[in-house]
């Protein structure tokens, strides 16, 4: 029985010895710290004027049937701005009152010619979010491409063009920081400037478009797709009219002014009265 005894006590050391030396080594494995870098972007001011957008579809560009003649360029600028097209009337003795036609633009993807609100649009690339002032100035009375004020007839004293259903869209996908300050209807008087929106800090980045209304608020037959330089017909309706008075002495003849659109880097309700920025014959 002792030999047995002092077998298997053999045995069990040879198992615990063994048993021992197979155990795995501890790892001397350690992780340090992580890295860290950085993705960098530097901005700058941009340049436009850019390209007009569709009011109605305004991440869409266009090309306008009635180029304005634009300022020069800069990181606030004005992209365009529509004319007035009154259409061609009969002289009158009483106070009559005269409908804009709608604009016409070419859709430059499908190459086709629609009928949009009359507009303007306006861009800030300047990245200082500081803020704008978007005005409209009527130059002076309507009045004959030649002669002098003296003359009997040379110009519509008194005259006045009306504005109503101002608004304001984003272009570009733009929903964001649009301004709170837009003029829904006014009155332009000669030789001042009407302001149409101001932008305060932190709003107005980006293009926006000021428009007259919708386009079903406009004569739509007044215009023609097909042959958009005929300006003779007469419009029913529109959010921009021009009142003539009665008592004026009026030549059978074109009558006109120019337009000033102006954009200053001004914000909310402050404007310097520089009335330069874009002009229409």
């Amino acid at each position: 029985m002792k030999k047995i005894t002092l077998k298997s006590s053999a045995l069990l050391a040879t198992l615990l010895i063994t048993g021992s030396v197979l155990a795995p080594a501890a790892s001397a494995t350690t992780i340090g710290g992580d890295a860290t870098t950085s993705a960098n972007l530097t901005l700058q001011a941009g340049t436009g004027p850019n390209t007009p957008l569709d009011p109605d579809d305004p991440d869409k560009e266009v090309d306008p049937i009635d180029d304005p003649v634009l300022g020069t360029p800069g990181n606030i600028t004005v992209d365009y701005g529509s004319t007035f097209q009154f259409g061609t009337q009969f002289i009158s003795t009483q106070e009559e009152t005269y409908y804009a036609h709608p604009d016409l633009v070419v859709d430059k993807l499908t190459s086709t010619t629609k009928i949009v609100p009359l507009y303007s649009q306006v861009t800030d690339q300047s990245g200082d979010l500081a803020g704008w002032t978007l005005t409209l100035t009527q130059k002076d009375d309507l009045h004959l491409a030649t002669g002098t004020s003296t003359d009997p007839g040379y110009a519509l004293t008194g005259a006045q063009i009306k504005f109503t259903g101002g608004q304001i869209v984003g272009g570009n996908n733009l929903t964001t920081g649009a301004p709170t300050s837009v003029a829904a209807s006014g009155t332009l008087t000669p030789g001042v400037a009407t302001q149409l929106v101001a932008a305060g800090a932190n709003e107005g980045a980006g293009t926006w478009l000021y428009k007259f209304g919708g386009v079903t608020d406009y004569d739509a037959s007044s215009v023609d797709t097909a042959t958009p330089t005929d300006k003779s017909k007469i419009a029913s309706q529109s959010p921009i009219s021009l009142t003539v008075p009665s008592g004026l002495i009026q030549k059978a003849a074109s009558y006109s002014t120019e337009l000033y659109w102006s954009l200053q880097a001004v914000p909310g309700n402050t404007w310097t009265g520089n009335s330069g920025a874009i002009t229409k014959p």
